[in-house]
């Protein structure tokens, strides 16, 4: 085998079959797919439904993540699909945190009405404008809220906020579900593509001689 072919073998796998892939190996493919969809979108919601911060939830399904590359460089996948595989999950585990939050809030949440009490422009944010709040009793809102605050709203205006009466997540302004629809779609994408990386990783990672055995790469 030659240099040329040593090096693709190593980055895409060494696929070595005559024609198409055997059923049983885009099965074993297809299931590693789905697993690997499931366990990381199970541990980004559970990790949130259990009370984990964002980065918390998002360090739980890196660890995911990290277990299916491992998994896939020990069956002999190609290199470069792997880090196709981690860079989608890196990707996937923030939109996961953020997706699952959003869901409980607006599944779960409660509105009720806060006093602004200082509207900061941060023209380096995205968003901009950021409103810290406080209860009508006075108590302090220990987050900032951008959904509701912007230019027009001043100190002593009264904005929606929505929270998780669970403690779950943490409030957020009201904005209705949009950003939940456009976050479900971002992230059925993103964990569309990471399951077909993976499946083509597991189908490329064999090679399938004339008799069908197969021989792991590693």
């Amino acid at each position: 085998m030659g240099l040329g072919a040593q090096l693709v073998e190593r980055l895409l796998g060494a696929a070595e079959y005559e024609g198409s892939p055997p059923v049983w190996l885009v099965t074993e493919g297809a299931v590693v797919a789905v697993s690997a969809a499931v366990l990381t979108t199970g541990s980004g919601v559970g990790a949130v439904l259990v009370g984990l911060s964002r980065p918390g939830s998002t360090a739980v399904v890196l660890v995911v993540v990290a277990a299916v590359a491992l998994h896939l460089l020990i069956t002999g996948a190609g290199h470069l699909l792997v880090a196709g595989v981690t860079a989608l999950g890196i990707l996937l585990a923030p939109a996961l945190s953020e997706v699952a939050t959003e869901a409980v809030l607006v599944g779960a949440g409660r509105d009720r009405d806060v006093v602004v009490t200082a509207v900061a422009h941060e023209p380096t944010g995205n968003p901009a404008y950021y409103c810290s709040v406080r209860l009508r009793d006075g108590a302090p809102v220990g987050v900032r809220l951008w959904r509701g605050c912007g230019p027009a709203v001043e100190p002593g205006d009264v904005i929606g906020m929505v929270y998780d009466p669970e403690g779950r997540v943490g409030p957020r302004g009201i904005d209705g579900a949009a950003p939940l629809l456009r976050g479900l779609g971002e992230t059925a994408a993103l964990l569309l593509a990471f399951a077909a990386l993976c499946l083509l990783a597991v189908v490329r990672s064999y090679r399938v001689s004339s008799a069908g055995s197969s021989h792991p790469r590693g």
